[in-house]
């Protein structure tokens, strides 16, 4: 890695000077690995190492043809030109360059935009070329960017913009800052009007426009090993006391940093936004049938017993929530980052297809073993919830979400980043969704950590998951280490899914194989699966305010008249007191027996009565 960045100090910021000569030419072996390439597909056709991966500068032409389906790009503004470019410059020499890049490259500017159809979606296209002038971004490349934004704003249709640059063009002067602002008021228009925007950053993508429009993207790509940053690496070398990371200013570090959703090969590149715009514009091209899910009855049942519950709901075995994504979904694309410094990875979020049904989803997930086996929640990835809530709205996308935690962080690290800012601003953007949300408890899910996430239409709880307004291991483990306390407390709450059910928080169980999901995971999916997608199309059938106003009637209306609720808290308290005092914990009365318990001991009274 740190001789991949040292080859493209060399290869960008050559004596301050922009090196294009590598950028046209083809070679025989690959000038990082030295491995032949020039018979190579993947080098030809997409300017790819296949050896080590390394991506090679393309042009903005080249961008065009990779990315749009054949033949349906029709470029626009391509004759927008200053009128006297010498006016940014007391150099005659501006007018010189502008010249050489333009008869070298066949571009008048560095931007190309135009329309095109990329996956048979018609798409507003913008390539930043560092070909011309490094990509810097003028006072043209500017208006063209600003114009193609207006322009898919107007339409409606969805925007890509690929970046390759975009640094200050120093010859204009103050004129080339003020494109930032330009470009970030069109851009803004996309906002407003609900118009995806997908951003692909290339190899540099720095300055300008990696810190205006860039930046303001529904989704953000880049491609591996590519610069990314406000500040040339460079510039980031001479103004570091300590030697850098191997990978700063990378796209692998921006992920880590949760700055991007994700790092896509170039091979890959085109199906990914073919994908993500389908999706994004999914409610523009009709609704999926699946009528038939409107006639299904829910599957009745058994009850578990407490200590069994939350034995399953702990099991290590039992499948997460980017198990049941990758089972569910296809494709499954995960969306990371909070966008601001973090990618909490106990939250696993991303857009996706369920059976032909676009869907965003977010899925809480343990913390693996080796850091103690708790899953709690944490801002970073209660703010990147946020995000994918935020398209969901936008896009009129179903909101699934699985719930599987202990409840929030209970640590200072949390509390200084704000976790009751998260959980409070997550708690209301759940309530403001605009389209159905379905939310189903797959593990354990204890406190305000699990409640964040599942204020939904309709919420679900798997067979052998447990809720509970607590976590049991949090509030009694941790100062009363025997375990047998847990199965008293399990013993005397009612977080059972049949209590749930019972008590008006869960709307329907999802069946499970006997034993726990984790004993056949496949058949858990599919129950999943079904128990979802029927609630999303009964759900569907309701106009957006009688949705909202349901929704707010729900939890408006949550455990008013309950006298289920009312024991249940007071039980609770009694157990705490109990615990704090050194009592033995109140018993909980006596559970119903299990459906085919039921069914056995009325079959045998019945051999009995014949008898």
């Amino acid at each position: 890695m740190r001789n991949l960045a040292n080859f493209l100090v060399h290869l960008f910021n050559r004596d301050g000077k922009t090196d294009r000569t590598y950028l046209s030419v083809v070679h025989d072996r690959c000038l990082f690995c030295e491995e032949p390439i020039s018979d190579s597909p993947s080098y030809l056709i997409y300017r790819v190492c296949p050896f080590c991966r390394f991506h090679y500068n393309v042009t903005a032409r080249q961008r065009v043809e990779l990315l749009a389906d054949k033949g349906t790009f029709k470029e626009s503004y391509k004759y927008v030109s200053s009128m006297d470019p010498l006016s940014f410059s007391r150099r005659s020499r501006y007018r010189k360059f502008l010249a050489q890049d333009q008869s070298r490259t066949g571009l008048t500017e560095a931007a190309v935009t135009g329309r095109c159809r990329i996956g048979d979606i018609e798409t507003v296209m913008i390539v930043l070329d560092f070909g011309f002038m490094g990509g810097t971004m003028g006072s043209v490349v500017g208006e063209k960017v600003s114009m193609a934004f207006e322009n898919a704003a107007r339409r409606g249709i969805p925007a890509v913009a690929v970046v390759s640059g975009g640094g200050a063009r120093i010859q204009e002067g103050v004129l080339s800052l003020m494109q930032m602002a330009k470009t970030v008021t069109a851009a803004n228009r996309l906002r407003d009007e609900e118009v995806p925007f997908i951003v692909v950053l290339a190899n540099p993508s720095t300055g300008q426009a990696y810190a205006s429009f860039a930046n303001l993207a529904d989704v953000i790509l880049a491609e591996p090993g590519s610069l990314i940053g406000l500040s040339p690496l460079r510039t980031l070398q001479e103004m570091s006391k300590m030697p850098l990371p191997l990978d700063a200013h990378t796209a692998e570090a921006h992920v880590g940093h949760g700055l991007l959703d994700n790092v896509v090969d170039r091979e890959n590149l085109q199906p990914r936004i073919a994908s993500l715009l389908q999706i994004l514009t999914a409610h523009k091209q009709g609704s999926s049938n699946h009528k038939n899910l409107l006639k299904a009855e829910p599957v009745e049942s058994d009850e578990v017993e407490p200590w069994e519950a939350v034995t399953a709901a702990r099991n290590s075995e039992r499948p997460q929530a980017n198990i049941y994504f990758r089972s569910m979904l296809d494709p499954f694309i995960e969306l990371r980052g909070d966008r601001l410094n973090s990618d909490d990875r106990s939250i696993v979020a991303g857009l996706g297809f369920m059976d032909g049904q676009p869907v965003a989803v977010i899925g809480q997930q343990r913390r693996p073993l080796v850091e103690g086996d708790r899953y709690h929640v944490f801002p970073d990835g209660l703010r990147k919830a946020q995000r994918v809530i935020d398209l969901a709205s936008r896009f009129k996308l179903p909101l699934v979400t699985l719930i599987d935690t202990q409840g929030a962080d209970p640590g200072l690290e949390a509390e200084e980043q704000g976790i009751g800012n998260a959980i409070a601003k997550t708690l209301s953007s759940m309530l403001t969704v605009s389209t159905p949300m379905v939310s189903v408890v797959i593990g354990e899910s204890g406190s305000e950590g699990a409640l964040a996430l599942s204020l939904s239409d309709r919420i679900l709880i798997q067979q052998y998951a447990v809720y509970s307004p607590m976590s049991v291991n949090h509030s009694l483990g941790a100062a009363h280490h025997d375990h047998m306390l847990d199965r008293e407390a399990a013993e005397a709450l009612m977080l059972t899914a049949h209590d749930c059910l019972e008590l008006g928080i869960a709307d329907e169980i999802v069946p499970e194989p006997e034993g726990g999901s984790h004993v056949d995971p496949r058949e858990a999916s599919a129950s999943l699966q079904t128990a979802i997608l029927t609630n999303i199309v009964q759900l569907s059938k309701m106009s957006q305010g009688k949705l909202l106003k349901k929704r707010y009637r729900k939890f408006r209306r949550m455990g008013e008249s309950s006298g289920h609720s009312q024991e249940a808290m007071n039980r609770e308290v009694n157990l705490l007191m109990s615990i704090t005092s050194g009592d033995a914990p109140p018993e909980r009365p006596p559970r119903k027996p299990k459906r085919k318990d039921r069914e056995k001991e009325s079959t045998e009274a019945q051999v009995a009565s014949d008898d």
